[in-house]
């Protein structure tokens, strides 16, 4: 194993040699990377055969290239506090096996590939506002360009931002699209404005579907069809005062509707 160190760096290129297992038939050849069922990773080797890296229960995020050659995994450091401990480490695999590890000294915060998948940007920090971002070449195992968090994100190369900045920055935006905008969140608060008690949970659906996360027969959470992110909180009475049980019943009884509000996905 050889290291690097550059600045508050220690980046280390492994390659790994773990011999490929026995998998089920239809993964036996094949060039791209794969995640069978019981979460193990593997890479293609130029010969089509699978070659197992490691198995996503070592991982608190994985990702993929565009090239479907590489992987990524930030490193779960502490598996009894989860994703709630700071990761100091990702491993990128590559095709034939290639194990790449990077440890920039400190949390990672944010990361992403770039060049379909030659170069890995991220970002890390310590939490005290300070941070910095580092764009690593996998070709030649070295830092190609770091820069410290500038005054305003928006200066930051393209490379150095996160996809939720990329996002950002494509929504278009101009006087006449903010009132287009501005017209239909009115629409909607008049369309969740008709849902009221007494009305059944079938009425629902003609402005709202479910999404995941907890709920009961009595309380669910509803996202507007046309925006997940918009929702309401839903109790319920059961239908004919019968003792409520987890299966919903589509004439089961509003009680009250909260106001709308604002919240990212759930996913179960």
């Amino acid at each position: 194993m050889s290291k690097l160190v550059f600045a508050t760096f220690l980046v280390s290129l492994v390659v790994a040699s773990t011999p490929w297992p026995l998998r089920e038939q239809q993964f036996e050849y094949n060039k791209q990377a794969e995640v069978d069922a019981k979460g193990n990773l593997y890479v293609g080797s130029d010969q089509g055969k699978l070659i197992w890296m490691a198995n996503t229960k070592h991982c608190s995020e994985v990702r993929e290239a565009n090239d479907q050659q590489t992987v990524g995994c930030r490193v779960l450091q502490d598996r009894e506090l989860g994703n709630n401990a700071p990761s100091l480490q990702l491993e990128i695999y590559r095709k034939g096996g290639h194990k790449e590890i990077i440890e920039p000294g400190a949390p990672i915060l944010e990361w992403h590939f770039s060049e379909d998948g030659q170069q890995v940007a991220f970002s890390y920090g310590q939490g005290n506002g300070q941070v910095t971002y580092a764009l690593y070449d996998l070709a030649t195992a070295r830092i190609i360009e770091k820069l410290a968090e500038p005054s305003d994100e928006s200066l930051l190369p393209q490379w150095a931002k996160s996809q939720a900045q990329i996002q950002d920055e494509s929504v278009p935006m101009s006087a006449v699209l903010t009132d287009e905008r501005t017209k239909w969140i009115a629409k909607v608060l008049r369309q969740i404005g008709k849902i009221r008690p007494g009305m059944r949970r079938r009425d629902l659906l003609t402005v709202f579907t479910t999404e995941g996360g907890i709920s009961t027969r009595t309380q669910r959470t509803y996202v507007h069809t046309e925006c997940p992110y918009i929702k309401v909180t839903v109790r319920f009475k059961a239908v004919s005062g019968e003792s409520p049980s987890l299966d919903e019943d589509p004439d089961d009884i509003i009680e009250s509707v909260s106001q709308p509000f604002l919240a990212w996905s759930v996913m179960d």
